[in-house]
C-alpha cells in the first residue's frame, strides 16, 4: 500500500509537472507563420536596399515534386508524419551519446522542433530551451496538420548565403524556383541546411558534394528514390547558377558584419526584423559593379571562363563605401596567396623601420639560390645593380627576396602581425618575399593593411555599419571612429612615395593618365603552371581600392589576363569616377622625411650613399630620407694620382679620373701653358699622350678639375733623349772594345 501511494505521487507530481511547464509556454501563432521577417539593410542616403531573400518566398507544399520533400524528411525526420512532434527514439540516443561525451553535441530534433526553434526560439544549447522547444512542438502538433507544419519549415528554413526559405534557396543556387528542381538539386538543399558554413556548395564545394550524396543514400534506403535515381545523383556534379536579381553582396556583408557586432546567428537577426544603416555609397556601387562588368564580361567571352571577381573601396576613414563580390561562391572568408601585394607589408617597410633600406639603396640584382631556392624575376631577367625605389615600384622578385634575408624573417612576422595580417609560423621562408603562404591571407586583411599605409601608420579598422535600430527605434549599435597608430609616419611616406612610382612607370603605370597621386601595387599568384589570381591595390589619401580576379572553379586564369591590364583598369575606372571633380590631396610629407642629394657615382662605383661633394649636378640625384638615416657627409680624398712616364713615342700622362668630374690636362713648356685634353664622365686610369716634347728641354704637366689643380710634375725630354743615344751606342759596342 505504501509503495502503491509513492507510485501514485510519483505519478501525480509528475502530472503536476509537465501540466505547469505545458501551460508555462504559449505558442505565438503570428510569429510562426509570419513571412515578413526580414531586416532591412541601408545604404548611407537612406535608400532602401532591403535584402531580396530575408522577407521569405512562399512556396506551396503542393507545387514542390514528392522527391523534394523526401529529400528532407529522410534526412532531417523519417518518422515526421509517424509521431506527435518529438522522436523518443531519438531523444534517448541523443542522451546517451551526449552522456558518454559529456557535451550537448546530439541533438534529437524533429522537423517540429527545428521549426519552433528557427522562429520562435535561439540556438542557445541548454536543457531549458530543448524543454520549451519540446513543448512548443507538441502543442503547435495539435494546431496543425502535418504538410502544414512541414511547408512552414521548407519555407523557414535557412541554406546560407542569407537564403531562407527553399524558395528563395532555389533561386540563389539554382536560378529556378524550386517546384522546378531536380532530384540532384533538391539532395544538395536538403544536405546544406545541417550546417550552411560546412555544406554549402558556394563556401565548400568538396564537403557539399558528399553531403549530397549523403542525402541520397538515405532516400535510396527508405524507399523514396530507385537505384537508378540514386546512382544518377551520386554521379552528378553540383552545377550552380548565376543569381539574376541585382547584386546584394554588399547587403550580405553587412550582415555578417551585424551578426558579429551583436554576437547572435543570422537566423536570430533576421527574426529579430532590426535595421541596419551602412555606408554604402548606391552610386560608387554602381560604379564599381559597372567597371568590374566591363572588364569581366569580355574576358569570360573571350577566353570561354568564368571568373571570379571581387571589389573594395573604403574611405581612409575605414568606412566600405561600396562591396562587388561577382562569383558564385561566397567570398566572405576568402583566403589567397597574396602574391606581390605581400612585398611593401612583409620586405620593403620592415626595412624602411629597421634603417636597413631607402628608396635610394642600391640592390644588386643577379642570379640567386639559397639551399635550392632560386627565384626568377617576372621577365626572366637580371637587372644589375638597382635601387629599392625601382626594385619596389617594378615588383622584381630577386631584390625582394635578397632583402627580406637581410631583414630576418621574425621582423618581417612581426610587422604583418602589427597590420593585422595572420600568417603560419611555417610560412617563415624566404619566398614569403614573393607572397607564399601556406593557407593565403583573408582579402579583407589585405585591403586593411594598405590602408594602414594611406593613412601613414594610423589603423582605422574597416566597417560597414553605421548604426543598428531594433524594431522600437532604438539605436543598439553605433560606429564610433576607431584610431590606432601601428607604424611611424615617415616610414609609410617613403613606401607610399615608392609606390606612386609603380602607378606612373611601374607595372600600374596605365593609372598615370588619372594625373593623379595615387600608390598602387599589382600581384599575380601562380601554382607552378598557371597564373590563379591577379590584384591591384591602389589608394590615394582619401581612398583604398582592392581588385581581385581568379576563377574559384578551375584555380587558374587564361594566359592573356595579367594584373597590370584588368584589375589595374577595372581601379582604374573606380578611380575616375571618385576623382571626376576633383584631385585628392597628396600623401603629407612627414616632418622628419626630406628630399636630399646624393652621389650618383659613388653610389655605382661604391655602394656607398653619400652627399655630394664638389661634383657637377649631372651626377646628383634625389630622393626621400628619413633624418634619421639620410646620406652620409663624407670628404671623399681624392687628390691627384697621376704620373707621366716617357718613351720614345713622347710623353704619357696617366692619371685616376672620376665620373663625376671633368678634367683638364696642360702643359707647360717656353713659357706658355698648353691645354692637352679635357676629360668627362670617365671612371679608373685614363692615359693621354703628349708626342711633341723632344724639342724642349724641359717640360711640365699638371691636372684641373672642377674645384682643384693637382702639383706639377716636371720631365727633360732630351736628357732622356741622350740616355738613350748612349744606351744604344754601348749595346751596339763589343764587349772586348769597352
Amino acid at each position: 500500500m505504501i509503495i502503491s501511494i509513492l507510485i501514485c505521487l510519483i505519478f501525480l507530481s509528475g502530472l503536476i509537472t509537465v501540466s505547469v511547464i505545458y501551460n508555462k509556454y504559449d505558442l505565438d501563432i503570428n510569429r510562426l507563420t509570419s513571412t515578413n521577417n526580414g531586416v532591412k539593410v541601408y545604404s548611407a542616403n537612406g535608400k532602401d536596399s532591403t535584402l531580396y531573400n530575408t522577407n521569405r518566398s512562399i512556396i506551396e507544399i503542393e507545387a514542390l515534386p514528392k522527391y523534394v520533400l523526401d529529400a528532407f524528411i529522410d534526412t532531417e525526420d523519417k518518422r515526421f508524419y509517424s509521431h506527435n512532434g518529438y522522436d523518443l527514439k531519438r531523444i534517448v540516443k541523443a542522451g546517451l551519446v551526449n552522456m558518454v561525451n559529456g557535451s550537448k553535441s546530439q541533438g534529437a530534433s524533429t522537423i517540429s522542433q527545428q521549426l519552433i526553434k528557427n522562429t520562435l526560439l535561439t540556438n542557445e544549447k541548454t536543457y531549458s530551451r530543448k524543454i520549451k522547444e519540446l513543448v512548443l512542438s507538441i502543442k503547435m502538433e495539435k494546431q496543425f496538420e502535418k504538410d502544414e507544419i512541414l511547408e512552414m519549415y521548407l519555407n523557414t528554413i535557412y541554406f546560407g548565403s542569407n537564403a531562407y526559405g527553399i524558395e528563395n534557396a532555389s533561386k540563389i543556387y539554382f536560378n529556378k524556383s524550386a517546384k522546378d528542381l531536380t532530384i540532384n538539386e533538391a539532395c544538395c538543399l536538403a544536405g546544406i541546411i545541417k550546417s550552411p558554413l560546412q555544406y554549402s556548395p558556394k563556401i565548400n564545394y568538396e564537403n557539399s558534394l558528399k553531403r549530397k550524396n549523403f542525402v541520397a543514400k538515405a532516400m535510396f534506403e527508405n524507399g523514396s528514390i530507385s537505384e537508378k535515381d540514386y546512382n544518377q545523383v551520386t554521379a552528378s556534379p553540383i552545377v550552380l547558377s548565376e543569381y539574376a536579381d541585382y547584386d546584394h553582396s554588399y547587403e550580405e556583408e553587412a550582415i555578417y558584419e551585424a551578426c558579429s557586432l551583436l554576437n547572435i546567428s543570422e537566423r536570430e537577426l533576421i527574426n529579430r526584423k532590426y535595421e541596419i544603416i551602412t555606408f554604402k555609397d548606391d552610386d560608387l556601387q554602381d560604379a564599381v559593379i559597372k567597371a568590374n562588368t566591363d572588364v569581366i564580361i569580355p574576358c569570360e567571352e573571350k577566353y570561354n571562363s568564368n571568373l571570379d571577381s571581387l571589389n573594395m573601396v573604403i574611405s581612409n576613414e575605414g568606412k566600405m563605401l561600396a562591396y562587388y563580390a561577382g562569383s558564385n561562391f561566397n567570398l566572405h572568408n576568402l583566403r589567397r596567396q597574396p602574391a606581390s601585394t605581400l612585398k611593401p607589408l612583409a620586405v620593403y617597410l620592415p626595412c624602411i623601420i629597421h634603417n636597413i633600406l631607402t628608396p635610394a639603396t642600391p640592390i644588386l640584382d643577379e642570379e640567386i639560390d639559397y639551399s635550392g631556392f632560386s627565384p626568377k624575376n617576372a621577365d626572366n631577367k637580371y637587372h644589375g645593380l638597382v635601387s629599392t625605389r625601382y626594385a619596389l615600384s617594378n615588383s622584381l622578385n630577386i631584390p625582394a627576396v635578397k632583402a627580406l634575408d637581410y631583414l630576418g624573417l621574425n621582423r618581417s612576422y612581426d610587422c604583418l602581425l602589427d597590420m593585422g595580417i595572420n600568417i603560419e609560423k611555417s610560412d617563415l621562408n624566404l619566398s614569403l618575399a614573393l607572397g607564399s603562404t601556406k593557407k593565403g591571407i583573408y582579402l579583407k586583411d589585405l585591403l586593411s593593411a594598405y590602408s594602414i599605409l594611406a593613412n601613414q601608420g594610423v589603423d582605422r579598422g574597416i566597417s560597414f555599419i553605421d548604426k543598428i535600430i531594433d524594431p522600437e527605434g532604438n539605436i543598439i549599435y553605433q560606429h564610433t571612429d576607431y584610431q590606432n597608430r601601428i607604424f611611424e609616419e615617415g616610414d609609410c611616406f617613403l613606401i607610399n612615395d615608392m609606390l606612386k612610382d609603380t602607378a606612373t612607370q611601374g607595372s600600374a603605370k596605365r593609372l598615370n593618365s588619372l594625373s593623379i597621386p595615387v600608390a598602387s601595387k599589382t600581384g599575380t599568384a601562380y601554382n607552378g603552371e598557371n597564373n590563379t589570381d591577379i590584384y591591384n591595390i591602389s589608394y590615394t589619401s582619401e581612398h583604398t581600392l582592392l581588385c581581385w580576379i581568379s576563377d574559384l572553379k578551375d584555380n587558374y586564369l587564361p594566359d592573356g589576363m595579367l594584373s597590370s591590364i584588368e584589375t589595374t583598369e577595372i581601379n582604374k575606372s573606380i578611380l575616375s569616377y571618385l576623382y571626376s571633380d576633383h584631385s585628392p590631396d597628396d600623401f603629407k610629407q612627414p616632418d622628419n622625411i626630406h628630399k636630399l642629394p646624393y652621389d650618383i657615382v659613388e653610389l655605382e662605383e661604391n655602394q656607398r650613399l653619400i652627399s655630394p661633394n664638389g661634383i657637377a649636378e649631372r651626377y646628383i640625384a634625389y630622393d626621400y630620407f628619413k633624418d634619421d638615416y639620410a646620406p652620409e657627409s663624407i670628404d671623399i680624398d681624392h687628390d691627384f694620382i697621376f704620373s707621366v712616364a716617357v718613351n720614345k713615342a713622347g710623353a704619357t700622362i696617366s692619371f685616376d679620373a672620376r665620373k663625376s668630374k671633368s678634367y683638364s690636362i696642360y702643359k707647360k713648356c717656353d713659357d706658355q701653358t698648353i691645354l692637352l685634353d679635357t676629360i668627362s664622365n670617365q671612371s679608373g686610369i685614363v692615359e693621354i699622350l703628349d708626342e711633341n716634347i723632344f724639342k724642349y728641354s724641359e717640360v711640365s704637366y699638371y691636372i684641373e678639375d672642377d674645384t682643384s689643380k693637382s702639383d706639377e710634375i716636371n720631365i727633360r725630354p732630351k736628357d732622356y733623349l741622350i740616355n738613350i743615344m748612349n744606351k744604344e751606342i754601348l749595346d751596339q759596342k763589343k764587349k772586348w772594345y769597352v
